[in-house]
């Protein structure tokens, strides 16, 4: 059924249209309650009145939360209706955009359109706004054939506070290159580009921040200054100044909206504007609590809210068939196609008692309407999970901004370079060659040696540390770094050889095959509290493939804190207890024994499923009875430390063994586990990034999921950065401890912990605070974390060890003392302790002034706080992370020699090692159908004039940005792509930067057979050809051609060579880049 079938259902609703005719009627200053309209029926009831009254409405909620749930179901059940969110301006102090170009769209579709819906809460109602004289005046139309004067346009946007920036990235920006204007509006989502012809606009475009690249041509557009700042008083005026004269106003409580504020954060208007004289015009309409019944007309409805029914289906059934007997029509509304496969399967014998509506975007709330007799549920409710409202966020701070502006070369910052090791980049340089100009990357090393470093060669060098500590650099000609080149390689070959050994034996082992899912699989699927992200349906079904596969499975999920990893691993689990098998869950620590024993134990609370665990808090008594329930086959699933492993346990039939964070086990715990995990299937969780490029190498020798994508119905993390004060740390604690919540706060300073400890309980002496650190004893120390994980105490003051593993749905605020001196990995991770429930969540960063700190860590800190959603931080903490990660994957010896070498250059080696390998030691084992990524380039030497001029791109960072990416491409549409993406961004393009990209094409062709280098100088390329492990430069197909090309030359300019056992082709008469294409294109015929 259609969402619009779902209104047409309520369309002759008798009180509805009683409503219809009194707002039809021309009457205005009618005043109207609503009785017992209950649930998402207000929002159903609302949205036909919308559609057949010609009037603007606005919406007063009682909060912005409540305001945001209304909007989301406004928008569910008609996307036709125009409705805009006005939020409260107290958000652009922190920082956010996004409510200044809510409020400016708000207001242009008040002024400009008719029958527009506006939606707002109390609190911001009463805000004073911009008058519409003053917003008018803070305007530039731009159109298509206008003339422009650039110098004008640059002193109106200086005027407006708009910022001369080299690159737009978010509102208010604007930047000039040429006959090109790049300008970022407030009242815009996404940034503009303007492109003149002289004086006269040719064409406008919209652009993506992160690419730069045009996306939409439209004809004109509209640049509007920030409203919010340096108002006069003047200017001001309410947000009803702006409401036809014919509006209804829609008002929630009125009782609360008129009496003192009360609940509407005390924001009250100047004296002489009493609320009730302003709405005095204006129809309203009120629903909730009224004080006085007898000043309105009434209209009763007849609803009751949807009713719990504790995720118990024969009670549901039973209910549905009473109502059905009744005549009622019984819908449930399903939020996806996968939950409405699961609730079919749960309702397989009762699918006549309701029907089943599919909706992306599920309402709020369900409800029974006797009127009607119409009984609409939500699944959501049913099976109690989280239902997140969709936030129209129209401005989006882009994370590959950040990323790229942490990971861009600046003068200054160490690289290591494959053949000459870590070295310090100085910038690109200009030379003349034979009187043409070229560009090189300079890299000084020890004693202020200067190598010059062809951009071609680009895929050689990386940046090396992400810090700015101070590091040694080599000497050019010293022998350090090859010797530690060959003794890393000769390690990685040793792990590469273990890992594909490991991989090609288990593809030769039987295991057991788990049966297809049972019933019970898909309602506990279905139960989940949140909805499933595309990973976690992806990877769930990967698993359950791999397990009833005839292999022993043997599968690595990866997954940023809070993206479901666990839930996974539930499902794995009892996948396994319903084919009558056990599992064994492996933890590092005792705590998260205890955790994932009450994780697995309310998941699982419903199912004939037996969940016990084993760690040093369970006595000898117990312990003996969980070994002897093991064996008999009593126990289901087994949680613990490395204590389930011990000789003494034994399984009547393991299945699954499931293990959290491997790579924190001892060598002992790891060796027990290569002879368990050889016949069984193992599942392997991991909040560690595991780097991308690594994934491509270890593809087909270990299997690998990763989870990017993270949960929708979650509220994002609120991260506010603060300078240290008390004041401000007393009230984010009340805050929190107000709402029954409970506050991490990190201070990793053990020396001082007793006194911030100390100074912190004088500030809140009704409230229970305790401090953790990892030097006190270990029994002190387990103790006080379960105290706080059991909710007896408010305020936990900790170091960092809470950085991984713990979870505690009930701690909702986390305060960092010194959030400088982190990482963003560590800020990212321990943000992540925090939102692991359905309630709002912050992270209060601490820092002293800005003038005091390094530019690096205020970076850091405004990444953090900006991306403040899941997921977000995940690509940038993965940037600090990638060495950990590397590490964890492959082991600690390894992880030193990614630290000592560059990740970069380690994963070379690392693919060079299993090329190699697969090419012969398991040439005949299945590992070589394996898609692999080969990271070998071919570089290339030059006297062309190849370059991107500095004045074509004069911003040198963004020109090596440039450089780094095309020396990345590997085929022609990614490079014909960039082209595009140049021509947009900076003008046509020069000869001498069209003639670079052909260079690439060049080289990418040459990679194809087998080339490491090309030189072309003085009209003639030499083709350099790298030997294979079967000591062949060339197959048969290829040197066929090449001997034919040779032969084929009347005048004997081609030959072929061999030196210093290289095959070297040498072509003469080579003109240009196009001469050298055609050649290679002959080759690979």
């Amino acid at each position: 059924m259609k969402e619009f079938n779902l209104l047409k259902l309520f369309e002759e609703d008798a009180q509805t249209q009683l409503i219809i005719e009194a707002l039809n009627s021309g009457m205005n200053d009618q005043k109207i309650l609503l009785k017992n309209l209950n649930g998402s029926l207000k929002t159903i009831v609302a949205s036909n009145i919308i559609k057949n009254t010609n009037l603007n409405h606005l919406f007063i909620l009682d909060n912005l939360e409540d305001a945001l749930y209304f909007l989301d179901d406004l928008n569910n059940l008609n996307q036709k209706i125009s409705c805009h969110l006005l939020p409260s301006s107290e958000r652009i102090q922190a920082g956010d955009n996004n409510v200044i170009l809510e409020r400016i769209n708000t207001l242009n579709n008040i002024i400009q359109r008719e029958n527009t819906c506006v939606i707002t809460d109390f609190k911001t109602i009463k805000e004073e706004i911009i008058t519409k004289k003053a917003f008018e005046e803070k305007q530039i139309k731009i159109q298509t054939g206008n003339k422009i004067h650039l110098n004008k346009l640059i002193e109106q946007l200086n005027d407006f506070n708009f910022r001369n920036t080299n690159f737009v990235l978010e509102p208010g920006d604007f930047a000039i290159r040429g006959f090109i204007i790049d300008i970022f509006s407030y009242s815009n989502d996404i940034p503009y580009r303007i492109t003149l012809d002289n004086d006269i606009v040719e064409e406008i475009t919209s652009f993506e921040v992160a690419s730069q690249v045009s996306v939409n041509q439209v004809t004109e557009i509209n640049i509007i200054s920030n409203i919010e700042n340096d108002l006069d008083a003047k200017d001001k005026t309410t947000f009803f100044s702006y409401l036809p004269a014919d509006t209804v106003l829609w008002v929630n409580n009125p009782s609360v909206f008129f009496e003192n504020n009360e609940g509407a954060d005390k924001v009250p208007l100047k004296e002489d504007d009493n609320i009730q004289k302003i709405i005095k015009g204006f129809s309203c309409l009120y629903t909730g609590h009224v004080l006085k019944e007898n000043d309105t007309k009434t209209i009763h409805f007849n609803s009751f809210n949807q009713p719990s029914f504790n995720k118990n289906f024969e009670i549901l059934i039973n209910h549905l068939d009473e109502y059905k007997n009744k005549k009622y029509n019984n819908i449930i509304t399903v939020s996806s196609e996968n939950q409405m496969r699961r609730l079919k399967n749960i309702f397989k014998n009762y699918l006549h008692l309701t029907k089943f509506i599919q909706s992306a975007n599920s309402l709020k709330e369900g409800f029974i309407d006797k009127n009607n007799k119409i009984l609409l549920y939500t699944d959501h409710q049913i099976f109690e999970r989280h239902h997140q409202y969709k936030s129209k966020r129209i401005y989006k701070t882009d994370n590959m901004i950040s990323l790229k502006d942490l990971t861009s070369l600046k003068k200054g910052d160490y690289i290591t370079h494959f053949d000459y090791g870590i070295g310090m980049f100085d910038g690109l340089r200009i030379q003349n060659s034979n009187g043409k100009k070229q560009e090189s990357i300079r890299i000084i090393y020890k004693n202020n040696d200067v190598l010059y470093i062809s951009i071609h060669a680009l895929h050689k060098i990386s940046k090396y540390k992400y810090g700015d500590n101070d590091l040694s650099l080599d000497k050019l000609g010293s022998p350090r770094w090859k010797k530690l080149k060959d003794k890393v390689k000769s390690k990685i070959k040793i792990l590469a050889f273990d890992l594909l050994k490991l991989y090609a034996k288990r593809k030769i082992t039987s295991g057991f095959s788990f049966s297809k899912d049972t019933y019970l699989q898909s309602e506990l699927e279905a139960s989940f509290i949140f909805q499933d992200t595309e990973d976690q349906i992806k990877i769930t079904e990967e698993i359950k493939k791999d397990m009833e596969s005839e292999y022993p499975m043997d599968r690595l999920v990866c997954g940023d804190v809070g993206f479901g990893k666990t839930e996974i691993a539930i499902r794995a689990a009892f996948k396994a207890v319903a084919d009558n098998k056990q599992v064994a869950v492996l933890v590092p620590t005792t705590i998260l024994a205890l955790q994932h024993h009450k994780t697995f134990t309310k998941r699982l609370e419903s199912f004939p499923c037996n969940v016990k665990y084993l760690n040093r808090f369970v006595s000898a008594k117990e312990t003996n009875k969980i070994i002897e329930e093991l064996e008999n086959g009593l126990v289901d699933i087994i949680i613990g430390t490395h204590r389930i492993i011990s000789q003494d346990i034994k399984f009547k039939d393991i299945g699954l063994l499931i293990i959290d964070e491997e790579q924190k086990f001892g060598v002992s715990t790891k060796d027990k586990l290569k002879t368990l995990r050889e016949n069984i299937d193992t599942l392997t969780i991991t909040a560690t990034p595991i780097p991308r490029t690594l994934q491509f190498s270890l593809m087909g020798s270990r299997d690998l999921s990763i989870m990017t994508t993270y949960p929708k119905n979650r509220n994002p993390i609120e991260t506010t950065v603060s300078v240290f004060n008390y004041d401000l740390i007393k009230d984010f604690i009340l805050f929190e401890v107000s709402r029954n919540g409970q506050v991490f706060f990190v201070h990793n300073r053990i020396a001082n912990i007793q006194e911030i400890h100390l100074t912190i309980s004088k500030m809140c002496p009704n409230l229970k605070i305790r401090f953790a650190h990892g030097q006190m004893e270990a029994k002190k120390l387990e103790n006080t974390i379960l105290d706080f994980i059991n909710g007896q105490f408010d305020v936990l003051i900790t170091t960092t060890i809470i950085e991984n593993g713990l979870d505690i749905p009930n701690a909702n605020t986390i305060i960092i003392n010194n959030a400088q001196n982190f990482g963003l990995a560590d800020l990212h991770q321990m943000r992540g302790r925090v939102g692991r429930s359905n309630k709002k969540a912050f992270c209060y960063l601490m820092t002293p002034p800005f003038n005091k700190m390094k530019d690096l860590a205020i970076k850091r800190l405004n990444a953090i706080s900006n991306l403040s959603s899941l997921g977000d931080g995940f690509n940038i903490a993965m940037k600090d992370l990638e060495i950990r990660g590397a590490g964890n994957m492959l082991g600690g010896e390894q992880s030193g020699f990614i630290e000592e070498m560059g990740f970069t250059n380690y994963q070379r080696l690392l693919d060079e090692a299993i090329i190699e390998l697969k090419e012969t030691k398991f040439k005949e084992s299945s590992l070589t159908d394996t898609s692999f990524q080969n990271s070998i380039r071919c570089s290339m030497e030059t006297d062309l004039e190849l370059l991107i001029p500095n004045t074509y791109v004069s911003d040198i960072s963004e020109r090596m940005n440039l450089y780094k990416r095309l020396s990345k491409f590997k085929n022609q549409v990614e490079i014909q792509k960039f082209k595009q993406e140049l021509i947009d961004r900076f003008g046509d393009l020069p000869t001498e930067t069209n003639e670079l990209l052909k260079s690439i094409t060049l080289r990418s062709l040459a990679e194809l057979i087998n080339c490491e280098k090309i030189i072309l100088k003085n009209n003639n390329m030499i083709l350099i050809f790298r030997e294979d492990t079967n000591n062949q430069s060339i197959n048969g197909a290829i040197l066929n051609n090449i001997i034919e090309l040779i032969q084929s030359e009347k005048d004997k300019n081609h030959s072929i060579k061999e030196d210093q056992n290289k095959v070297k082709l040498y072509i003469k008469k080579i003109d240009n880049i196009d001469d050298g294409i055609k050649i290679i294109n002959k080759i690979n015929a």
